[in-house]
C-alpha cells in the first residue's frame, strides 16, 4: 500500500509540474508510467490495483488539465472526448509463476 500511494503520489507530483506542456507529451510520459507499473506489479490477484491506479491516474491527469486555465475547464465529458484520442494503455496482467 505505501509504494501504492508514493507512485500516485508522483504521478500528481508530476501532473502538477507538467500541466502546461502539451497533451501529447503528457500522454506519452504518463502511457509509460501506467505500462511501467503494470508490467512490474501487473500478476494474478493484482488486477483490482493496478486498473485502479490507471483510473486514479486519469482521475489526476484531468484534475490538473482543469487547472491549466481559469477561463476553460476540463469537464469529465471533455476529458472523455480527449482519451479518446489520447487513451492510457491497457494492462495485461500476467500469471503467476513459481520457481
Amino acid at each position: 500500500r505505501g509504494r501504492f500511494r508514493r507512485s500516485l503520489a508522483r504521478v500528481r507530483d508530476w501532473c502538477r509540474r507538467h500541466r502546461h506542456d502539451a497533451i501529447a507529451d503528457q500522454h506519452a510520459h504518463l502511457c509509460a508510467l501506467v505500462r511501467g507499473h503494470g508490467a512490474y506489479f501487473g500478476i494474478t490477484g493484482n488486477s483490482r490495483l493496478v486498473q485502479r491506479f490507471t483510473y486514479l491516474v486519469q482521475c489526476a491527469w484531468r484534475y490538473y488539465l482543469d487547472r491549466r486555465s481559469q477561463r476553460s475547464r476540463m469537464k469529465w465529458h471533455r476529458f472523455n472526448c480527449l482519451l479518446k484520442r489520447y487513451s492510457l494503455p491497457a494492462v495485461r496482467i500476467r500469471p503467476l509463476q513459481l520457481t
